[in-house]
């Protein structure tokens, strides 16, 4: 976990200088410079192809209500690539400051935040997160808390590239359920980056489901396509 703890330290002193500097930065998407204490500018924002609508994804029976920021493009997809590939916290933060608005503006209500879980392999060849970021990030502003009530148990094929079905398959059987908590009659609010078919955090939500969960809702930074 050196890794981790080593980012975070970085996202810390990042915010320190944001406080030092703040009519001093750039956008984190152009690199244009902006002096409104934001971190993407108004030009990049524009670009953004919002999603205004909430979908729904059934499965097994059950269905799970979805929303997400925009489409898996643009700056959003820029955002989403920093936090996830290159330990950028502060993208993480322009991810959380939608998804906050987005939770107040749907009016989405929970009673837990959790998130989709990683491997102990994978999580420290990263070192972290983004998912559990983002779910932190969204608890300090809504006072709701985060529990880390899921465990990946299988390593999985990286979902990119595969079809529908292969998602489904790929992903079956990976997440485990954390029986110290009660989620009994819970209404619980699941943190993905992006969300294709549905098949991870579905998955996810369906473990939930086993352990008395109430309504669950998926909530991602965008929405893709196969």
């Amino acid at each position: 976990m050196g890794n981790g703890i080593v980012k975070n330290l970085i996202f810390l002193k990042d915010c320190l200088l944001e406080t030092i500097y703040s009519n001093d930065e750039k956008c984190i998407c152009c690199g244009e410079e902006i002096y409104n204490g934001k971190y993407i500018c108004s030009k990049c924002e524009k670009t953004i192809r919002f999603c205004n609508y909430g979908f729904d994804i059934q499965k097994e029976k059950v269905s799970f209500k979805c929303y997400s920021i925009s489409y898996y493009s643009g700056p959003i997809m820029n955002l989403i690539l920093q936090l996830k590939y290159k330990g950028n916290f502060l993208a993480g933060q322009v991810i959380s400051e939608y998804m906050i608005n987005l939770i107040k503006s749907k009016k989405i209500k929970c009673d837990y935040i959790t998130y989709v879980p990683m491997t102990k392999k994978r999580l420290k060849s990263r070192g972290y997160n983004q998912t559990m970021y983002l779910s932190k990030m969204l608890s300090k502003s809504i006072d709701i808390p985060v529990i880390n009530c899921l465990k990946k148990i299988k390593d999985t094929k990286d979902q990119i590239g595969l079809g529908k079905e292969e998602r489904w398959k790929n992903i079956k059987g990976s997440f485990k359920f954390s029986k110290k908590y009660c989620i009994e009659n819970k209404n619980i609010l699941i943190i993905d980056d992006v969300i294709t078919t549905g098949a991870t955090a579905v998955s996810c939500g369906l473990e939930l489901k086993k352990y008395g969960a109430a309504e669950i809702t998926i909530l991602t930074a965008a929405k893709s396509r196969v």
